[in-house]
């Protein structure tokens, strides 16, 4: 078992669904970041919070790719705690919510979701 397969506790998926993407992660949770992994089936978006983090109150966050309205950056925010020194992947929801997190290689990370999530749409 690697670190971060301890670090980062997985959440079980459904029968007949793989994950088709991840990456390190934060999120923004109220005033502050919670670290984790954000993932993608073809089902659902998943972040699952690190084991210190969840102790202290996160929880894991999942959407059906179907209620994603769009994919895109959010500008910084200039917010120290809660990421918003940099810019973010926003993930807005058709409910209307914002739902933002910090990843590395921001325009990919946009480029493979918005494609997986077009590929699920069809």
């Amino acid at each position: 078992m690697a670190f971060l397969d301890w670090w980062v506790p997985d959440v079980a998926l459904e029968p007949g669904e793989t994950e088709r993407w991840s990456a390190l992660a934060n999120q923004k949770h109220g005033w502050r970041a919670l670290g984790g992994i954000l993932s993608a089936t073809e089902r659902r978006l998943v972040f699952r919070p690190n084991r210190v983090d969840r102790r202290l109150g996160g929880t894991v966050w999942t959407v059906p790719l179907t209620e994603v309205a769009s994919i895109g950056r959010r500008a910084p925010t200039f917010h120290p705690f809660d990421g918003g020194l940099r810019s973010r992947l926003q993930i807005m929801t058709r409910d209307g919510a914002e739902h933002l997190f910090v990843v590395n290689k921001l325009a990919a990370q946009i480029a493979a979701l918005t494609e997986l999530s077009a590929r699920v749409a069809r």
